[in-house]
């Protein structure tokens, strides 16, 4: 039966060594002041040092990697070691701690998502709620009119307040959309939401966050006219989690892809609103979105358009292991619910040659269809992958 250990560290002590395999471990500072060693810190590591409170090694933990760092005590410590198994029902008793991580991660990834967003062009980046209203003409464009009326509504009530430069016209748009208009209603524990339904617009300012019970949700930007897919996230997963680090404008744009069950409330009722289950079940899906982010980053480095939707595929598949716990070494398929075009920008292709989406839907082990793509062996796709670092000399992405 795992238990939660109390170690005890001497100033100078290693609390965890680079490269070691992570047990299952989730540790947390319960007293002193822990630290990076220097040698090996990341340049994009949110903390250089651990106090009282802090906590890490919930990523590797959860993925089975090894530490990417050592941490030694910088003064005498006390460090709790959790079983990763643990982690759900520890916090449910500890909601400062919980919001403390969350807030923790959430900030990691917006880092993460914003090296991401390198794709846009500059005034892509000036994120403000002014931009609603021209995100409404695009929703338009792509004859999207309910997606107009939520932005367009969602802007009207920002710019009424706050002296708006866009308020006449957006009023006089929405009259235009308005019969597409839809409130949700989220008075209840669970809401139950369509498909196609958007929940917020980039943007949009907004405190609270959502979380999928069933079904999925897809965040998205527009980049350079175009959908750009920041992730698509399904159950036990967490959304709009911004709201917990500071009061500005959604970064994305979030929209059901299935008929899906929500819960959506404020920060500070988070721990206490849900289940112990689906506590751990955010935690660890938060842990799964930043590794994944991290690998995705590293997927966008790649030059060849072929080769970066082959190491996306694979890593969707090493997601959903992680999600599943599927940790058996036996080949088989997989499905993804996703489009090329979703695939296209989700490894942040904006054009593709047709002689190369000729080359990609001409692979015997896929099987591209309208709804989805499926891939009939994981080996054979590892293999493919490390066919290509050999012969590219390229970081493709791990196939572990």
């Amino acid at each position: 039966m795992p238990e939660i250990k109390i170690k005890d560290y001497k100033a100078g002590n290693t609390v965890i060594i680079q490269n070691a395999p992570n047990p299952g471990i989730f540790y947390l500072v319960r007293k002193g002041v822990l630290a990076i060693d220097t040698e090996h810190r990341l340049n994009d590591k949110v903390l250089s040092r651990f106090e009282a409170g802090d906590s890490f090694g919930l990523v590797s933990a959860l993925t089975g990697h090894r530490f990417l760092v050592t941490i030694y005590a910088t003064t005498d410590a006390q460090v709790a070691e959790i079983p990763v198994s643990m982690i759900g029902a520890y916090l449910k008793s500890q909601s400062d701690l919980a919001v403390k991580m969350l807030r923790l991660y959430s900030r990691e990834l917006r880092t993460i998502q914003l090296h991401l967003s390198k794709l846009d062009a500059p005034e892509d980046r000036n994120i403000t709620p002014d931009i609603l209203y021209n995100l409404a003409g695009k929703y338009i464009e792509w004859d999207k009119p309910h997606y107009a009326a939520r932005a367009l509504k969602a802007y009207i009530d920002w710019a009424e307040q706050n002296e708006g430069v866009y308020l006449d016209l957006a009023r006089t748009r929405f009259e235009e959309v308005k019969d597409h208009y839809k409130e949700i209603d989220f008075t209840g524990k669970t809401t139950a939401v369509e498909q196609d339904t958007m929940l917020f617009s980039e943007g949009e300012m907004g405190k609270e966050i959502f979380v999928v019970l069933s079904g999925s949700v897809k965040l998205m930007r527009i980049v350079r006219g175009e959908e750009f897919i920041i992730d698509v996230l399904g159950p036990g997963e967490l959304f709009g989690e911004m709201a917990f680090i500071e009061d500005a404008p959604r970064m994305g744009t979030a929209v059901t892809t299935q008929d899906s069950q929500l819960i959506r409330i404020s920060p500070q009722q988070l721990v206490s609103s849900v289940a112990e289950g689906v506590l751990q079940k955010i935690f660890e899906n938060m842990a799964r979105r930043i590794w994944f982010s991290h690998q995705r980053l590293i997927i966008f480095k790649i030059g060849d358009p072929l080769v970066r939707m082959y190491a996306y595929l694979y890593n969707l598949v090493r997601n959903q292991n992680l999600r599943t716990r599927d940790n058996s070494a036996q080949d088989k398929s997989y499905k993804f619910a996703i489009t090329l075009n979703e695939l296209k920008t989700l490894c942040g292709i904006m054009r593709l040659k047709d002689t190369t989406e000729a080359s990609f839907r001409a692979n015997d082990n896929l099987i591209v269809e309208e709804d989805g793509i499926t891939i009939k062996s994981r080996k054979r796709l590892a293999d493919q992958i490390q066919y290509y670092r050999a012969k590219s000399g390229q970081i493709i992405a791990e196939t572990k």
